[in-house]
């Protein structure tokens, strides 16, 4: 509603509009159109909270709960990667998450961008959310990858002695 009242304050640039929404409490257009996060149950560990009310490349930073972040791959970006299905994408040293993946028979890609570390990896849903980020290796991607997916799909534990 304080967009109506000032439209400045919806499409205006420059750091005195940045200030004008700060003194308002309006976050940016391009945050609030792209820079959404979710919080539910088909998200792990999700933040919820964008990390800058102006910068919508802060915003999108990989974190669960936030839309996959642009970067290019062999010429596709990853928001079209996605393509509508359970999508994983893994950071330049990742052979064995990209391995799990594929056996978990998920589509799976090797990114190389400054939102992902080289052992990371981002479970990413249909619908371009964040599901899930692990910025550290685990000790069985497989196993861990299987009960993520467990878990956001509310199905029972299928993993060996789950």
């Amino acid at each position: 509603m304080l967009r109506f009242a000032d439209p400045e304050l919806h499409w205006g640039r420059g750091p005195e509009a940045d200030a004008a929404r700060a003194v308002a409490g309006v976050w940016a257009a391009p945050v609030v159109h792209a820079g959404q996060r979710y919080d539910s149950a088909a998200v792990v560990d999700p933040r919820p909270e964008p990390p800058s009310r102006v910068d919508l490349a802060a915003a999108l930073d990989g974190s669960p709960g936030s839309r996959v972040p642009h970067a290019w791959v062999a010429g596709v970006s990853t928001l079209d990667l996605v393509a509508s299905r359970w999508t994983l994408l893994a950071g330049a040293a990742g052979d064995r998450w990209l391995a799990a993946a594929t056996g978990a028979g998920l589509s799976a890609h090797r990114v190389s961008a400054p939102w992902l570390p080289d052992d990371g990896t981002l479970l990413v849903r249909p619908d371009a959310i964040v599901a899930m980020r692990a910025t550290a290796p685990v000790p069985d991607p497989a196993r861990f990858l299987t009960g993520v997916l467990d878990q956001l799909l509310a199905r029972p534990n299928t993993a060996p002695g789950g």
